[in-house]
């Protein structure tokens, strides 16, 4: 992983577990840098990326602040972050239900950028968020750039397996938000009735090289599922 994302982790654990709770603004930008000990532009990109994940935000000739979550435990529309990483406080888990290796239909190759016939591993689980099922995924990942994967990594993190065992870099994704109703398989997997509405997000993500690796359904539980996205005025 990227130096400057290492310190981005670093400077989010801490506050999230509330090193700067009783002050908005962080230190200066030069006491930053003595205190991970890395240079000038590693630590502007990492706060770039907290600021891009609306953790933090720049006064200009101010300082650089914390931002303070109206309402904690969403889903951030306008980001990248793992499913554990959004829930860092709660208890969480995954079910898989299914994980195979299956060649790419036409529909498949078309959404993952690749030839028909590519072998792709097809992802199926249930993710909770304190025993509640929280939301259901439905994930291709292409073979060709992610050689293996295992129900063991399904069950933690696929995310965190990629940038940190795999040492790729995950760039920017393409994300669709719509509402349906949920069929019996769905409802019975989430507690809820069929034909009940659900929040489905569906995303196409790249490799910072511009390399499709990922597209994934998302289907939401409309009892616990929140979304936030970030509206800059520029």
């Amino acid at each position: 992983m990227r130096k400057y994302r290492l310190v981005a982790d670093q400077l989010l654990e801490e506050i999230t577990h509330g090193k700067y709770k009783n002050e908005l603004r962080l230190p200066t930008e030069e006491d930053l840098i003595v205190a991970y000990s890395v240079s000038k532009s590693t630590l502007r990109n990492a706060i770039d990326v907290l600021v891009d994940k609306s953790i933090l935000y720049r006064v200009q000739g101010s300082g650089i602040y914390i931002r303070k979550p109206i309402y904690p435990d969403t889903i951030t529309i306008n980001s990248i972050k793992g499913f554990k990483e959004e829930f860092k406080n709660k208890k969480i888990h995954s079910k898989v239900i299914k994980l195979e290796q299956v060649e790419a239909d036409a529909e498949i190759s078309f959404k993952l950028q690749c030839e028909i016939g590519t072998p792709v591993y097809f992802v199926n689980r249930i993710r909770y968020v304190e025993n509640e099922p929280f939301s259901i995924e439905y994930s291709y990942f292409n073979k060709n750039i992610i050689p293996y994967l295992g129900k063991e990594i399904a069950e933690k993190s696929i995310y965190n397996y990629i940038e940190n065992d795999l040492n790729l870099s995950i760039g920017f994704a393409d994300k669709y938000i719509s509402v349906e109703k949920l069929s019996k398989i769905d409802s019975d997997h989430l507690q809820l009735n069929e034909s009940d509405p659900s929040m489905v997000t569906e995303e196409t993500v790249f490799l910072s090289n511009g390399k499709v690796f990922n597209h994934s359904k998302v289907i939401h539980n409309y009892k616990y599922a929140k979304f936030f996205a970030l509206a800059k005025n520029r």
